[in-house]
């Protein structure tokens, strides 16, 4: 069970419920505590009705404490000056924000939290830049920012203010989620682990409408055919022009909006709109009546302009339509073009609509149970879980779960005991006789539950630890020093400085499978733990570890291919999840070998052409890009060693396009003076030069059986030398491939 701050930019009880209540309460559901802040406010106040009760009912509420709607649900509405977003009033609202909000933390002994927040504005009120050593706040364990519209294009708002702190948030947080393909794609630049996941419905809720509820008394004199848009009606995202005359050319239709108008945007004018007599307005709606209103509507509508605010939204109404089941016609904006299938999208014109519209009501669109098949998939409870995959596996989750209370133990203690005990324990874990015994590691480990761990400790003893061969000690240093501080360097160093391990094989076995079974380290280091143990499994050739290591590395590859942003993924090096499935898929194709299993390793060649057709390497981060390409031709050859035993044509052709596309890659002009160990364009003709004269049209079969033993060789090693090097390293690598040599019945195809 993780804190979560859910820092909104709506009220809890606001009318049009929006991604951050339902959020709050899917989150709240996974088992979670969430403490939920209401609305900080984005812009000035208005001089308007809507804006001085909104005022009014916050001044109410601001000097009362956290109210809790549900168990492990509070709501609270901190004191600020409203519009105060600039000099001596933002300067004011910061103090009063994160004061308030520290004494709120304590009093529901809230842990470690994760701030989760919608407000762009985060960095000006709350300190969030990241410590030396690790990637959390000084107040929280990590930081997410949940981006679900381009807040500074709506009118009102002060854009450059919003624009240059949104900039700044991404850099900071560690995970920043998005609604839409082109808010991803903008934001990304900022920070590596940006993830798209579109707005969902409560499915629950909207499938009510599939129980045909009595038509609301308001909708029953209202003719059929019922064209329904439900949510604000606001100039700056609806096509208000194009919808009144549609409405005005077709008089035997009955459009109904259920919505305010002018929610966002108080200049909307709806004059011509509300004239025409087959436009009914019916005002905002309560949310738990709005199934009963899309049960008896024949087609539900998304009339939107295509603008900025718009190219970057996802509109929350499009899944409650499905799931709902109604037809929907909408306009294509980008982010609802993947799911074509489920709806009639068309350019926001007249003549579109009303053409797609026709088509809906004459029952032409995608059918019933394809709109609530598709709206099945996409619910806040599925997106939730997603996303909170995505933080387990950064390990962010962990920290906020077990994280060390803010209010620690409620033992009064004295000045001078503040002042003498933390060096008292300092000086006792730091003594080398201390972790000697049993009694002495006890001790320190009383010690360490009574007193937050320190730095200057690890350093002094995780390595003694490690050279003791007290591995899980270590392990469980190394999880406080993640979870507490932020710290993985220890880890760090034992993975990819080889002279940090100890000497021998067996014991670097035990370290790394202990390291591995870890369920609180981020994924890459547990994952890397897990390629390490298995290149030493096979150095001992130990088969019964190389099995169970290939168990382990095949969890690790599955969840991976699983997370659809893998392919997308623009981390660095050590971090970037589609290299770290290629070394999974690597280090697992050695294992095969090893074992002399072709069929595993066919397999496994098969999966990461599957893979590579999803991929796509310009799109990740370009280093990276570069770095993963040697691993990802050797998996990719195998295809072709197994194409050329089983005189498989077609595999050859498709092994050979995913290996040259990985060979141009490679020499992309961008890669030309990247500085790497590895000679990875030299790798790559090699591997080309051989896979060529593999060529099934070739006739001269010695020269196919000679290039196929070269390419065995380089599955193993960097490059082929010369003849003679050639000689002496062949006989040690041909029986990893005695399955693949042993005659097998041919199954020509052609390409």
């Amino acid at each position: 069970m993780a804190d979560i701050v859910l820092l909104s930019t709506a009220d809890w009880d606001h009318s049009l419920w929006t991604n951050k209540q339902h959020t709050a309460l899917s989150l709240h559901r996974a088992g979670h505590r969430v403490l939920y802040i209401e609305s900080l406010g984005l812009r000035p106040p208005r001089a308007d009705r809507q804006d001085r009760q909104r005022i009014v009912k916050r001044l109410r509420r601001m000097f009362s404490p956290p109210r809790e709607v549900e168990p492990g649900l509070w709501i609270w509405s901190p004191m600020v000056i409203p519009g105060g977003t600039r000099g001596v009033l933002m300067r004011i609202n910061r103090m009063l924000f994160s004061g308030a909000l520290a004494w709120v933390l304590r009093s529901l002994r809230f842990r470690s939290p994760l701030l989760w927040t919608y407000n762009p504005l985060t960095g000006r009120y709350l300190n969030l830049k990241r410590r030396a050593a690790a990637s959390t706040s000084s107040m929280f364990s990590a930081a997410v920012y949940h981006c679900v519209d381009r807040i500074h294009a709506q009118p009102g708002m002060p854009a450059t203010l919003i624009a240059d702190s949104e900039r700044q948030l991404c850099r900071t947080v560690n995970v920043v989620f998005t609604t839409s393909p082109d808010l991803q794609a903008s934001l990304m630049r900022l920070n590596a682990c940006t993830y798209n996941y579109g707005n969902v419905a409560d499915q629950a809720h909207f499938a009510a409408a599939l129980d045909a509820p009595h038509a609301p008394k308001h909708l029953a004199g209202i003719p059929k055919p019922r064209l329904m848009f439900v949510g604000a009606i606001d100039a700056y995202k609806l096509d208000l022009p194009m919808l009144t005359a549609l409405a005005h050319q077709r008089s035997e239709w009955s459009f109904v909006l259920l919505g305010p108008v002018g929610e966002a945007d108080p200049d909307t004018r709806i004059t011509a709109l509300q004239a025409l007599p087959n436009v009914h307005l019916m005002g905002l709606q309560p949310y738990a009546d709005l199934p009963a209103w899309l049960a008896h509507a024949d087609v539900a509508l998304l009339p939107l302009q295509e603008n900025t605010y718009t190219q970057h939204m996802f509109p929350m109404k499009f899944f409650e339509y499905l799931a709902a089941g109604r037809p929907v016609v909408a306009t294509r904006i980008p982010a609802l073009r993947p799911y074509v299938s489920g709806a009639l999208l068309c350019p926001p014109d007249a003549e579109a609509f009303d053409a797609a519209i026709a088509m809906a009501l004459a029952g032409d669109g995608p059918p019933l149970q394809q709109r609530l098949a598709l709206a099945a998939e996409h619910t806040y409870e599925s997106r939730t879980r997603k996303m909170l995959a995505d933080l387990q596996r950064e390990g962010l989750l962990d920290a906020a779960s077990s994280g060390r209370s803010m209010l620690r133990a409620q033992t009064r203690t004295w000045p001078l005991q503040r002042l003498l005990m933390p060096a008292l324990f300092r000086s006792v874990r730091l003594r080398n006789r201390c972790g000697r015994s049993e009694v002495g590691r006890q001790l320190l480990g009383w010690i360490d539950g009574h007193h937050p761990i320190e730095p200057q400790v690890l350093d002094a003893q995780i390595p003694r630890l490690i050279q003791k061969g007290l591995y899980a000690e270590a392990l469980a240093l190394m999880e406080r020093s993640w979870l507490e501080l932020g710290r993985t360097d220890h880890l760090h160093h034992l993975l990819f400085r080889r002279g940090a391990r100890p000497k021998v094989l067996e014991e670097q076995i035990a370290l790394f499978e202990t390291l591995g079974s870890s369920t609180r380290l981020p994924l890459s280091y547990r994952a890397y733990c897990r390629v390490v143990c298995a290149y030493r499994a096979a150095e001992a050739k130990n088969p019964e570890l190389m099995c169970a290591s290939l168990a382990a590395l095949d969890e690790v590859a599955t969840g991976l291919e699983n997370d659809p942003n893998t392919p997308l993924c623009r981390q660095g090096n050590r971090f970037n999840r589609a290299k770290l499935l290629i070394s999974c898929y690597a280090t697992s194709l050695r294992l095969h070998l090893t074992l002399a299993d072709r069929s595993g390793a066919a397999r496994l060649g098969r999966r990461a052409l599957q893979f590579c057709a999803r991929l796509d390497l310009t799109t990740i981060e370009t280093d990276t890009s570069f770095r993963l390409t040697r691993n990802l031709m050797r998996v990719l050859a195998i295809n072709a060693v197994e194409a050329w035993a089983s005189a498989d044509v077609a595999l050859y052709w498709q092994a050979r396009q995913a290996l040259q596309a990985v060979h141009d890659h490679a020499h992309r002009p961008e890669h030309d003076d990247r500085e790497v160990q590895e000679d990875h364009r030299g790798f790559a003709v090699q591997v080309m030069d051989r896979v060529a004269l593999m060529d099934p049209a070739l006739a001269d079969e010695a020269a196919r059986r000679r290039a196929t033993e070269d390419l065995m060789l380089l599955l193993f090693r960097a490059k082929i030398v010369d003849e003679s090097w050639r000689a002496e390293r062949l006989p040690r690598v041909l029986p990893c491939f005695e399955g693949f040599l042993k005659p097998h019945p041919a199954t020509s195809s052609t390409p």
